[in-house]
């Protein structure tokens, strides 16, 4: 009996550091993405005027 309980232990922290893994990674790549998004405005006028620097 006290394996088992070892054992359970043992998947329910895997499974709660997995979990708390994930949605560590989530939040990171949403707060990139963010970002990304409200500085597209600022990328398109850099991009605008080094088109017509060059042209």
């Amino acid at each position: 009996m006290y394996w088992f309980g070892v054992l359970f232990a043992s998947i329910g922290a895997a499974l709660i550091l997995g979990a708390l893994t994930y949605v560590s990674i989530l939040i990171g790549v949403l707060v990139n993405f963010m970002i990304i998004l409200m500085s597209g405005p600022l990328i398109d006028k850099f991009l605008a005027k080094r088109g017509r620097r060059s042209a």
